[in-house]
């Protein structure tokens, strides 16, 4: 990705970043609904993420528009705006990714049974760690704030960590129902 091109798809996210200063957290809006209330360190609401299973994600924190949005079979792109921001797919499995944000590479690893997820940078050092409580109800994230790519990261491993959790969830009733 060119500069410019880096920039651009990072400029909207920056405030946001310094405001949160490398932690948010998300909470459930309500028992069964798809979204979760993202709060900063004082329980202050900063967005709305809306998560529409496999097929992707909406983020609303105000001015900062965000799609999730698979565009093959397990291939995810983020879009801030019009602006590709981030692409992840798979490395051998859903629960291993490559991910690259504004050009930079991470590596992401996504631990289901354990509700959480961590993003690093080739060289080793974490990046973003998105995890939550035994039900799945609210996950806290933090991510380097230092790391101009970091926030969007972790609003992604966010996203495909509650995804995933839901497929698990979802299969495992399939599994155990055996009708009316």
């Amino acid at each position: 990705m060119e500069p410019a091109l880096q920039k651009a798809a990072l400029a909207p996210w920056e405030g946001l970043r310094n405001t949160l200063a490398g932690s948010f957290s998300a909470r459930p809006q309500g028992l069964v609904a798809p979204g979760f209330a993202l709060l900063d360190r004082g329980g202050s609401e900063f967005g709305r993420l809306l998560v529409q299973g496999a097929e992707g994600a909406e983020l609303d924190p105000g001015p900062l528009r965000v799609r999730i949005e698979r565009v093959a079979n397990s291939r995810y792109r983020m879009l801030t705006g019009d602006t590709e921001t981030l692409i992840a797919e798979p490395e051998g499995s859903s629960l291993a990714l490559k991910i690259s944000c504004a050009g930079r590479p991470y590596e992401a690893r996504f631990r289901p049974l354990h509700n959480s997820a961590a993003a690093s940078t080739p060289g080793g050092a974490e990046a973003a760690r998105v995890t939550g409580g035994f039900a799945g109800r609210g996950y806290d994230a933090l991510f380097d704030a230092d790391d101009d790519r970091s926030l969007p990261v972790a609003v992604f491993l966010l996203y495909h960590a509650v995804a995933l959790r839901r497929r698990v969830f979802l299969a495992g009733r399939g599994l155990g129902s055996r009708g009316p």
